[in-house]
C-alpha cells in the first residue's frame, strides 16, 4: 500500500482517480487499527485534493465515495474555510461591497438587517 500512495503522487490524474479508490478500498480491508486507518484515509485524500486543485469539495467527495472521510479534521478545516459559519458573518461579507457602491452605514444597515453598531465594529475590524 506504501508503494500505491507514492505512486499516487506521480499519476497523472486521469489515472489517479482510480489508483486512489484502490488504495482506499485497500485501506479500509487491510488496516484494523481504525486511528491508522482514518489517517492514511486522510493522506490519500489529501494528495487528491492537491492532484484536482479545481474540483470542488463536493465533486471529489463523489469522486471517491468519501462519506468516511467526512469525520477526518482535514474535511472538517476545509468545510471550515470554505462556507461561512453564521447568517451575520454571510452578512457582514457583503459590507464591503456594499460600502464601494457608496452605500451609508446606514443603508447598510437596514439593507442587511443588522444594527449600526455591527457594521460600524466590523468595518473598524477591517481597517
Amino acid at each position: 500500500m506504501a508503494i500505491g500512495i507514492a505512486k499516487l503522487f506521480i499519476e497523472p490524474p486521469t489515472k489517479a482517480t482510480s489508483l486512489a479508490q484502490e488504495l482506499i478500498n485497500q485501506a479500509r480491508e487491510k488496516l484494523t487499527d481504525e486511528n491508522i486507518q482514518k489517517k492514511v484515509l486522510a493522506f490519500i485524500q489529501a494528495i487528491v485534493f492537491y492532484k484536482f486543485p479545481n474540483l470542488t469539495l463536493e465533486e471529489i467527495e463523489a469522486m471517491l465515495d468519501l462519506d468516511a472521510f467526512k469525520n477526518t479534521r482535514l474535511y472538517e478545516s476545509i468545510v471550515a474555510k470554505t462556507k461561512p459559519k453564521t447568517e451575520l458573518e454571510t452578512k457582514l461579507k457583503l459590507v464591503p461591497k456594499c460600502v464601494d457602491k457608496g452605500m451609508s452605514i446606514q443603508e447598510i444597515a437596514e439593507f442587511l438587517e443588522l444594527d449600526v453598531e455591527t457594521i460600524k465594529k466590523y468595518l473598524q475590524e477591517q481597517s
